[in-house]
Parts: structure tokens; sequence; C-alpha cells
């Protein structure tokens, strides 16, 4: 090592440890009202990381209504495609979803860090493994109900000018 027909290089590559959460305002939300989805994207660090994409493509059942992303990001509604940017180490970002609920089956929506410049420790970006912490998912449980009606009457064959009298009973056999 003393002498000067040798040399040695360390290289530390950039490292972001990018992390997602997603919530929704109302998991029980009828057909027809609006929910509010909120991703957030954290950076752990060591490094800033850059030129950050998250994918969230609403579901079937969901109608977009608007999306309110921060400033020098942007949210493309059709694709599904957050253009983060750049994430400084210790810092987040929040990206807010309104949509409609248009069906009640049960809808499932999930978000996931799409793509990083910087190699991110403990998950692998855009793999679909909801495992890692860089994707999350929600899912909204619209109520069921199964209503029915009954209507029976005491007379069946009144006597004109005879009082009768209707029973009508609603049930409702859940869920």
């Amino acid at each position: 090592d003393a002498e000067d027909d040798q040399s040695s290089v360390t290289v530390t590559p950039q490292q972001a440890d990018l992390e997602l959460s997603k919530a929704v305002d109302n998991d029980q939300a009828n057909v027809g009202q609006d929910v509010v989805f909120t991703i957030v994207v954290s950076n752990q660090g060591p490094n800033a990381a850059t030129n950050v994409t998250v994918t969230d493509n609403l579901p079937d059942g969901i109608t977009f209504k608007s999306g309110q992303a921060p400033q020098g990001s942007s949210y493309n509604a059709g694709t599904g495609v957050w253009a983060v940017g750049t994430i400084p180490a210790g810092a987040q970002r929040t990206l807010t979803i309104i949509g409609a609920v248009n069906s009640p089956a049960q809808q499932s929506n999930m978000a996931q860090v799409a793509s990083v410049d910087q190699y991110d420790p403990d998950s692998t970006p855009g793999n679909g493994i909801e495992l890692e912490d860089d994707q999350q998912t929600v899912t909204i449980f619209p109520p069921v109900i199964d209503v029915s009606l009954t209507k029976d009457i005491d007379v069946s064959r009144p006597i004109f000018g005879q009082p009768i009298r209707y029973t009508m009973q609603v049930t409702n056999a859940g869920p």
C-alpha cells in the first residue's frame, strides 16, 4: 500500500429509503359519495431521492374527480402516474385524490413507488410486492343492504264501508 504503483478508491452508491403510506377518509362510502385518498411518500435518506414516480390507478368502481399534488409535482389521472420529482432526505410529499364511488362492489386501490434514481435498501420500486414499505392498498366496502317489504290486510274480502287494516313491514336482511 505504501508504494506508488497502486491505489484504491471506495465507491459509495447513493441510497434513498422511500416509504409510502396510503389512507382513505371513508372506507364505507355509499355509491355516489366522494372518498379522499391521501398518499404520502417519505424519504428516510441518507441521500435525496430524485426522479421519484408513484403509480396510483383508481379502480373501475371509483371515478376520478380531482387531485392535488404538491408544487413541483403532477398527477395524471389518465395514466395514474404521480411525477413526484425530488424528495430530500428526511422530507415527504403528499398527494390527495378525490374520487366518487360508482359501484356497490368492494374497491381496492393500490399505490406504489414506481421508480427512483437511487438504490432503496429495503424495497424495489415497481415490483408489486405488498409486503414492502413502498406500496400500500386501501379497500372501500360500500354498505350493502337487502330491503324487502310485505303488506298484509286484516280482511281480504271486506263489506262496503267496513274498516280494514293494512300492515306493512320493512325488513333489512343486511349484511
